[in-house]
């Protein structure tokens, strides 16, 4: 919840200034410089994750992309109505989720809009185990959009960064844990411990070059 609540507060901030006609020139100058910022950072992580990188932390990315939005929609709450591009591209942020609405509105493309809703404004539920210093497997589940979390590899990559290769595994199970045990250099052994209480294995073969099991 915690994308749809950092929106929502900016949401909520920017129709109070709207409202009130609020203006803060030192304020405004400030966000816009934070703005910036986070175009730089929004950027950077879109680029990486095309290229399955992104910044260490499961949750990084998303909280990078949701300031984005947020301090947009902030600088549109104090910005005043001008004909130029800064102002129809704060406007263009705000008015996103409802395009997004009407887009639910309409039968034709309420399916493919309630997806791109999810996708975007919902939270995945992510949980990491440590097979070593570089490697974790990473468990991801979206809601509704997947039936079973998706096994992913994560590499430590560059300090600040990481190599996310995705659906390394694909055991279709919704485990209660996972037990992961290092055999050697390039061996682990998974350990999926059922909701009932039962077990099965899977024993998987490593490749530390490319980060991801076979």
């Amino acid at each position: 919840m915690l994308t749809i609540t950092i929106l929502s507060l900016a949401y909520l901030t920017a129709i109070s200034f709207r409202i009130k006609r609020v203006k803060f020139p030192v304020l405004e100058l400030l966000t816009w410089n934070i703005h910036i910022v986070f175009i730089i950072l929004a950027a950077l992580t879109l680029l990486l994750m095309i290229n399955g990188y992104g910044f260490k932390g499961a949750q990084t990315d998303r909280v990078i992309l949701t300031l984005y939005a947020a301090s947009g929609l902030f600088l549109y709450g104090l910005s005043k109505p001008e004909i130029n591009a800064r102002y129809y591209y704060l406007a263009g942020l705000f008015a996103f989720p409802f395009v997004l609405l009407v887009g639910i509105i309409l039968p034709f493309t309420r399916m493919f809009t309630i997806m791109v809703a999810l996708s975007l404004y919902g939270d995945s539920d992510y949980h990491r185990y440590k097979i070593d210093d570089d490697f974790a497997l990473e468990t991801k589940s979206t809601g509704i959009l997947t039936q079973y979390p998706v096994y992913s590899m994560v590499e430590d990559k560059y300090w600040l960064f990481e190599k996310v290769t995705p659906e390394v595994i694909n055991p279709k199970a919704f485990p209660r844990a996972i037990k992961l045990t290092k055999r050697g250099n390039d061996s682990v052994r998974i350990q999926f411990i059922s909701s009932k209480g039962g077990t099965f294995n899977l024993d998987t073969i490593m490749s530390l070059k490319q980060g991801y099991l076979q």
